[in-house]
């Protein structure tokens, strides 16, 4: 008999043992990866500033050219572009905050 049998005061048989035996075999192969995961990159790393600063750009010459020429497609081209601009300043707004450290409300 084994130590773990007489540890919970239940005595198993040898074929329930090499039953538990395979079942915890089975187990520990589930928690085992096949292969080394990825390592995570963060999205838009240094790309998105770049990209910040570029659609702002576009936004302001889309703007500019659009109003002094009064041309319909590149006022509904600064439509398209300057929504998407602010959500992308959002987004590097929200990670400059979150490395700059934990968020304490003024109030």
């Amino acid at each position: 008999m084994d130590e773990k049998d007489h540890a919970d005061g239940v005595r198993l048989t040898a074929r329930e043992r090499a039953a538990l035996a395979e079942i915890e075999k089975g187990l520990l192969q589930d928690h085992e990866p096949d292969h080394e995961p990825a390592p995570r990159r963060r999205s838009g790393g240094r790309r998105l500033p770049i990209a910040v600063v570029l659609m702002l750009i576009c936004s302001v010459v889309l703007a500019v050219v659009g109003i002094t020429t009064s041309q319909a497609a590149l006022l509904w081209c600064f439509a398209v572009v300057w929504p998407l601009t602010v959500l992308q300043l959002v987004r590097l707004l929200g990670r400059w905050i979150r490395a700059t450290g934990p968020f304490t409300p003024w109030f």
